[in-house]
């Protein structure tokens, strides 16, 4: 993967970070918010109904969003931006279209896993060719119960290929309430072939700081 495919946005507060990305995050796989102009009231407003208590910022550890859901932002549709919301744009102005911006911070549990995962979707949008193997991959595969947590989680139907291939490779753990490891390990290992094949090293084996010299890095 070429830089600057995948921009890397690492921010010191898991905070400042979520408080960022979160309209961006939203308005790309939101459930409820997906496509539409919303304000940051109306959202806190929904998530705190749904959740019983607004803990956005403590319930997710990295975002990351097509750099094309820039677009209506920079238009004026979700103005007015936050200082933090502005500050992106700013840091991303000379992503394409084809680009992917991921925000990680080291301060937040499972860096490791969260940075890798992140990255893995970054992998899925730039490169069609490996979208295209992991799409028929997992269509080869039973992952009716991934999708079922995945709703529950609060995904919208557009990202279930993208986040199954997430999950089952990098994090298996996170939704064994839902698909056990032992039933996705063949499909982990199948994933596993795919993302070397295309990108020619082991997304499972790599250190983290070998990673962020594949990214375009930035530290907020």
């Amino acid at each position: 993967m070429k830089r600057p495919s995948v921009y890397l946005i690492e921010s010191s507060s898991r905070q400042d970070l979520a408080q960022m990305f979160m309209r961006f995050q939203e308005y790309y796989e939101s459930p409820e918010f997906k496509g539409k102009t919303f304000s940051i009231d109306e959202f806190v407003h929904w998530y705190t109904q749904k959740h019983k208590a607004f803990t956005y910022t403590r319930d997710w550890y990295g975002f990351n969003i097509p750099a094309s859901v820039l677009q209506p932002f920079r238009d004026g549709q979700f103005d007015p931006l936050t200082t933090k919301e502005r500050n992106l744009l700013k840091l991303c102005e000379k992503a394409d279209t084809n680009s992917y911006i991921i925000g990680v911070t080291p301060s937040a549990e499972y860096f490791k896993e969260t940075v890798k995962h992140e990255f893995v979707h970054g992998a899925f949008h730039v490169d069609r060719f490996y979208r295209d193997e992991v799409k028929a991959c997992l269509l080869n595969n039973n992952v009716k119960e991934i999708v079922t947590g995945l709703k529950k989680m609060g995904y919208h139907e557009d990202v279930f290929a993208d986040e199954a291939n997430a999950y089952v490779l990098i994090e298996p753990e996170t939704i064994q309430e839902f698909a056990s490891i032992s039933n996705t390990k063949r499909l982990r290992e199948d994933l596993r072939t795919i993302f070397q094949k295309h990108f020619g090293f082991s997304i499972l084996d790599i250190k983290v700081q070998e990673l962020l010299g594949r990214v375009e890095h930035v530290l907020i």
